[in-house]
C-alpha cells in the first residue's frame, strides 16, 4: 500500500484502486499529476487471484472475471475486496482526523470503487470511475444521488462503452452523475487529469 501526501488533517482522504493485473504503483504518476497536495491518497494492492477470463492465470485482481460481456459477477470476490478496503480505511480514518472520503479507480478498480462507494458502511462523498462500469447491486435509496464522475473511451476494447452505459442506467435519475467520453481505448489520457482534478475540488 502506498500513501501519497500523508498529513494530519487532509482536505479529503481518497482511496484509489488499480486495474486487473496492475498494482499499487500503477497510478502513482497520475495521482501526483493531479497536484492535489491537500488530499491524502491511499493506493492499496489487490490480492492475487486466479482470473477465469485469463485461463485461470493468477494475478492481482479485486475479483474474478469470467467474461467481458459482464453477464456473470463474482459477488464473493467483490465483497471480499470491499472488506479489505474498509479495513484499510478503518485503520487510517482516525489517524487522519476523519476527513471527507472519496474513492476512485481504473477499469476493475473503477467498478469496485463504485460498488464500495454505494454499499459501504463508510460515507463516500465522491466516486471516480475511469474506464469502468457499475457492478450489479441494489441501489440504496440514501445513496442514489452520489456525486459520480465516469470517463470512458469510445474505442475501449476491454470494457465496451455500450456495456458500461448499460450498467450506468441505474444512475439515470441521479443529477450528480457525470459521464464523459473520449476517443480513446482502454487507457488514461492527459485530459482525464484535469477532469478528475476539477471534480475532486468541486463542492
Amino acid at each position: 500500500m502506498i500513501i501519497i501526501n500523508r498529513q494530519v488533517s487532509p482536505k479529503a482522504l481518497v482511496v484509489w484502486l488499480h486495474g486487473l493485473g496492475a498494482d499499487q504503483n500503477d497510478f502513482v504518476h497520475f495521482i501526483k499529476r493531479l497536484s492535489l497536495n491537500e488530499f491524502t491518497f491511499i493506493l492499496p494492492n489487490a490480492p492475487f487471484k486466479k482470473i477465469s477470463m485469463n485461463q485461470g492465470y493468477e494475478m492481482r485482481g479485486w475479483y474474478d472475471i469470467l467474461s467481458l460481456d459482464l453477464k456473470t459477477q463474482d459477488d464473493a470476490g467483490l465483497n471480499e475486496s470491499k472488506c479489505i478496503i474498509e479495513s484499510i480505511i478503518q485503520s487510517n480514518y482516525e489517524i487522519f482526523n476523519k476527513p471527507k472520503l472519496h474513492i476512485g479507480g481504473f477499469s476493475q478498480g473503477a467498478a469496485l470503487a463504485q460498488y464500495i462507494g454505494l454499499s459501504s458502511k463508510f460515507e463516500f462523498t465522491k466516486i471516480v470511475s475511469l474506464s469502468g462500469y457499475l457492478p450489479k447491486l441494489a441501489m440504496p435509496v440514501n445513496k442514489s444521488s452520489k456525486k459520480i464522475l465516469a470517463i470512458h473511451g469510445t474505442h475501449d476494447e476491454i470494457i465496451n462503452i455500450n456495456l458500461a452505459k448499460q450498467s450506468y442506467e441505474k444512475y439515470k435519475n441521479n443529477e450528480n452523475f457525470i459521464l464523459k467520453e473520449y476517443k480513446m481505448s482502454h487507457e488514461v489520457i492527459e485530459e482525464e487529469i484535469l477532469d478528475v482534478q476539477e471534480f475532486l475540488l468541486r463542492d
